[in-house]
């Protein structure tokens, strides 16, 4: 295959979807878009009833050696302000690269077909929804779709790897992103005038000593060679300068690789909130959304990876510390053994994810396509 017609393509569909970015489970004109192209390539798919993930298998039919390839295809509710003529308009944006991996997702069909003489099985590709908002992998799952499926990659592309240089692929067994999780508790007192403190009682002031004590949890009550981060991002109350308010807003995340550690940390912060509003003679709601589990990637998947990548040509990072971001990807690996990978494509720039100018390099998507593709032609050759 050409493989600059391939990257060029690959631009042209991510160039395109960074246009229509949607978020959350519900994405009509992304969905619409990449049935296009998929029937264009003369591709049958099925949909899913539930939200707007499309399953479309390449090869063999009817079989039963099957292998998935995912990407996530949601965006962010930012408004863009990268200044590119493929920019954004509509008040969201593809700021994590969602649309470079449904792209590449796309360019894998397109290669599997050209390699179609080579699948010893049926290669099934996976666009969900929802990876921003933890919902779009345990969808698939509801759905059926991995049944019968014996193994799934996946790629994060973007400055992700932090430290591996640009065009290097992070393919390795064991944990490599953390469990996602959040967190949001209502302090709830009784407001009064700021100058008279004594006829109220101040969620203000036991909001300061919550969030004390949520950090903690990780400085005091957890191995301290555990990885796991507690981060309180929103507090939000009150709106004059001489107003106790009746009630105050805290939101934030926790992070963790074990699961006993997210179930810790979790039952913590519900004590460490409620008993503390006691003592200040408030009260305190605490809800927990849970995300997602830690993504920890199958060492023979890896190990696999690593011999096409290598065979490819690919240059590999030798070692990468475990992100504390997390991935739904990990919803999958709880059915089915898989390994996420990283590819580092960031620019110059170093524009970190979730932000309004963020940019990858696109000069190699093709790699990330070929990559996946060719594990899959591997896999399904050696377990046939």
């Amino acid at each position: 295959m050409d493989t600059n017609k391939l990257n060029e393509n690959i631009i042209k569909m991510r160039r395109d979807l960074h246009q229509i970015p949607e978020i959350g489970t519900d994405l009509p004109q992304t969905k619409n878009y990449v049935l296009s192209r998929l029937k264009e390539l003369g591709l049958s798919v099925k949909e899913s009833s539930k939200d707007s993930a499309i399953i479309c298998d390449i090869g063999e039919t009817n079989s039963s050696n099957i292998v998935a390839i995912r990407a996530d295809m949601d965006a962010l509710p930012i408004v863009e302000e990268t200044g590119f003529d493929y920019a954004s308009k509509n008040g969201n944006m593809h700021a994590c690269g969602h649309d470079a991996h449904t792209a590449c997702l796309i360019g894998a069909a397109s290669y599997l077909l050209e390699n179609k003489d080579r699948l010893n099985g049926t290669v099934r590709l996976i666009f969900q929804t929802g990876e921003e908002v933890a919902k779009g992998a345990k969808i698939i799952i509801e759905e059926g779709f991995l049944n019968g499926v014996k193994a799934i990659v996946g790629a994060h592309l973007g400055i992700i790897a932090a430290g591996v240089p640009n065009g290097e692929f992070v393919i390795q067994g064991g944990p490599l992103m953390s469990s996602y999780d959040k967190f949001i508790i209502n302090v709830k007192g009784k407001g009064t005038h700021g100058a008279n403190p004594h006829n109220g009682i101040d969620p203000l002031l036991t909001s300061t000593q919550i969030v004390q004590g949520l950090y903690n949890i990780k400085s005091r009550e957890i191995v301290a060679t555990d990885p796991t981060v507690i981060s309180v991002c929103v507090i939000n109350g009150g709106s004059l300068y001489n107003i106790i308010p009746d009630e105050v807003k805290i939101e934030g995340t926790f992070r963790a690789f074990s699961e006993e550690n997210r179930q810790f940390i979790a039952k913590r912060i519900k004590e460490i909130a409620e008993h503390t509003a006691l003592a200040n003679r408030a009260n305190a709601e605490v809800n927990i959304e849970w995300g997602s589990s830690a993504v920890v990637n199958d060492e023979k998947i890896a190990s696999q990876l690593s011999e096409v990548c290598s065979n490819l040509g690919y240059k590999k990072a030798e070692k990468f510390t475990p992100t504390m971001i997390g991935e739904d990807f990990a919803e999958y690996l709880h059915v089915v053994k898989g390994t996420y990978i990283l590819y580092a494509t960031g620019t110059e720039k170093n524009i970190p994810h979730h932000n309004s100018k963020f940019e990858i390099d696109e000069s190699k998507l093709y790699k990330a396509s070929i990559l996946m593709s060719e594990w899959a032609i591997k896999y399904l050759e050696d377990n046939k």
